[in-house]
């Protein structure tokens, strides 16, 4: 099985690793990760899951005492999910989230403050902004166990963050 993307839209907070683990214990608590969609009934799987998840989007509930405990059971292939990434870095390295540089979000989106709309537009639904495709600017470039964050504008503030990684399997 090959790595698979997953990604998130959640409120943006000053505090970068603040927002990341709040994320990642919003989705440990609805079960959203691998094993637990496995675990549920009918079972389910991570890998065809609908990304970005929200509150309409249903999950088992935790099936673990705890996220450390959810990433040991799946320490072999991960858990195709946020909680894979464990903290904020400032360059590409396993298990973080970096920032996406300023040039590659011009190069992605025309500027350097993209809305929710056209972060949506380009990242989820593929849509081919200024000639470049998002595959070879974006999704390519992130490797297996490794994830990136936008910063995502409404207007000129900061309103959301948008947190995406690459499974390990």
């Amino acid at each position: 099985m090959g790595a698979n993307p997953y990604f998130y839209f959640t409120p943006y907070q000053d505090d970068l690793h603040a927002a990341l683990q709040a994320l990642r214990e919003k989705e440990f608590e609805a079960g959203r990760y691998d094993p637990a969609m496995q675990m549920a009934e009918p079972p389910a799987y991570m890998f065809l899951f609908a990304f970005p998840p929200d509150d309409r989007v249903p999950g088992p509930g935790p099936q673990h005492a705890s996220i450390e405990d959810a990433l040991e059971a799946a320490a072999e292939s991960g858990t195709r999910s946020i909680l894979d990434i464990m903290s904020i870095a400032h360059e590409a390295e396993y298990s973080a989230a970096c920032p996406l540089p300023s040039a590659e979000l011009e190069a992605l989106f025309g500027t350097d403050e993209p809305s929710r709309d056209l972060v949506d537009e380009v990242l989820v639904k593929g849509r081919r902004l200024l000639g470049r495709d998002p595959e070879k600017l974006f999704w390519d470039r992130i490797e297996r166990g490794q994830g990136r964050y936008i910063v995502v504008y409404d207007g000129a503030e900061p309103d959301e963050i948008f947190f995406a990684g690459m499974s390990w399997d």
